[in-house]
């Protein structure tokens, strides 16, 4: 095949090959804004003039309880400067507790982790910083716990009557604080803290397949219905402390697209208002404007642009999850394959499952993907099972698993991209039951998938290729 040689990302490896000449090749092409000179400064400047908030040394005092929450390990930074800019924050928000006379003993350290698993204290080191992991742990750092019973509490209905959990701490702190890294425009404002210290009755209401839903990206903040509906849900919570004379304390902490990321942004303040000047730094840094959509897209997927099988491994439902919305799904507009196109995912797919991790993965990957595939029907059946089934609570609880109702949220996102393409092609797989069960079609080459496309769709057909070195999204012009 004559045409461009390329590097594709392939799991852990890449491999070499030749696209055809027609290929539109669509790289990163933002400019990397300049760091800032100092990140703790910059959070200490940040504390002092907060966005549509109080500082902090009129929030809290000697006799103050504080909750310090943040992002867990999970998310795309593929690499990050030195120190991380979790650590850095947590730890001048620490000087300035002291500061302001917060005895240590009134404090609290907890990773948002959601349904995601439990970290251990060595991991979470590798994100807050050693030193802290282990002054602060195991009493005064934790993970946050969506089945501990006790320790959740029910503010009410929005709206659109979603439920609304979240851990105690949250209303029951003098002063919570969170840290937020948002590593797309999925993350960040209230996010942070209706899913992160939230609980599964309230995570189903949005972290479910909707058959009828438009398939706009959630990567796509004026258009999904994402981010609208948790700022309803931040919205109850807000109405609750504000009854107390409370407001939750955003610090968040935006990076550029160099290798490796540093820190560009920190503001702190209210939630919603900061994430919405956070959004205009992410805008500058990942989005690439791209005209037309295209007849066949390839992705190559890159292991390390996975956020669920971060410090661990990746398993074939995380890998339909890689490709359709972590690929697929960067766009914002209309996807960049067009409406019965093809896409064309490059990954080994070897059937393969963390014992610790995943342990309810593997049996929906045995038990129910052999006869049923449809992502509506699991949830509808056997979501709701899942989450109760006491072995996989014990092992969230205590095991450091996954909830066992994440494997329903991961597979049923892949609804949309499969919905919008007539076929999604899996080149280079190594299991091609294990591709099939997950709805893809394999072939043991690109070029054989590439011909496989043209076949279908004619031989002019056109192609585009993402080169994903990291993440980016594409705003796609119809």
């Amino acid at each position: 095949m004559k045409g461009m040689a390329f590097d594709i990302q392939y799991g852990d490896e890449t491999f070499a090959t030749t696209l055809p000449e027609r290929t539109r090749v669509i790289k990163q092409t933002t400019r990397a804004l300049p760091p800032v000179p100092d990140t703790a400064q910059a959070v200490r400047d940040a504390l002092l003039s907060p966005v549509a908030h109080e500082p902090l040394q009129k929030l809290v005092d000697s006799k103050s309880t504080v909750t310090i929450a943040f992002d867990d390990p999970i998310g795309y930074l593929p690499e990050e400067a030195s120190p991380p800019f979790r650590e850095a924050a947590i730890k001048v928000v620490l000087e300035e507790l002291d500061k302001l006379g917060v005895p240590r003993s009134n404090i609290r350290l907890v990773c948002a982790v959601g349904l995601h698993r439990k970290f251990t204290n060595r991991e979470l080191g590798t994100i807050i910083g050693e030193d802290v992991a282990y002054r602060f742990g195991p009493s005064r750092l934790f993970n946050h716990d969506a089945e501990d019973r006790d320790n959740l509490v029910f503010l009410g209905e929005t709206g659109r009557q979603q439920e609304v959990e979240v851990s105690r701490l949250v209303v029951e702190s003098d002063q919570l604080i969170y840290i937020s890294q948002p590593w797309s425009h999925f993350n960040g404002g209230w996010k942070s803290v209706v899913v992160g210290l939230s609980s599964f009755r309230s995570i189903r209401h949005h972290h479910r397949p909707f058959a009828k839903a438009s398939g706009k990206s959630s990567l796509d903040p004026k258009r999904s219905a994402f981010p609208r509906l948790l700022n309803e849900m931040g919205q109850v919570i807000e109405q609750e402390l504000a009854a107390k004379g409370r407001r939750v304390l955003l610090i968040e902490g935006c990076m550029n697209n160099a290798n490796p990321q540093q820190v560009v942004q920190v503001l702190a303040g209210h939630p919603r208002e900061v994430h919405e000047l956070g959004l205009e730094v992410l805008q500058q840094q990942q989005v690439v404007p791209v005209k037309g959509q295209s007849d066949v897209v390839i992705y190559g997927l890159g292991n390390c642009r996975d956020p669920y099988s971060k410090m661990s491994i990746i398993n074939p439902i995380q890998v339909r999850n890689l490709a359709m919305s972590y690929s697929y799904g960067l766009f914002q507009n209309v996807p960049l394959v067009r409406k019965d196109g093809i896409l064309i995912m490059c990954h080994p797919c070897v059937c393969q499952f963390h014992p610790v991790h995943t342990p309810s993965y593997v049996e929906v990957y045995e038990k129910l993907l052999p006869y049923q595939r449809d992502p509506m029907e699991l949830w509808e059946v056997y979501a709701e099972e899942f989450a109760h089934r006491p072995e996989y609570i014990r092992k969230y609880r205590y095991g450091h698993a996954f909830h066992g109702a994440h494997p329903f949220i991961l597979f049923g996102q892949g609804l949309y991209g499969l919905k919008h393409a007539s076929r999604v092609l899996l080149a280079g797989a190594r299991d091609k039951e294990a591709a099939r069960r997950i709805g893809f079609e394999p072939f043991d080459t690109l070029d054989e998938a590439i011909a496989e496309a043209e076949r279908t769709l004619g031989s002019g057909c056109s192609i585009s290729y993402p080169d994903m070195r990291q993440n980016f999204v594409c705003d796609v012009e119809e």
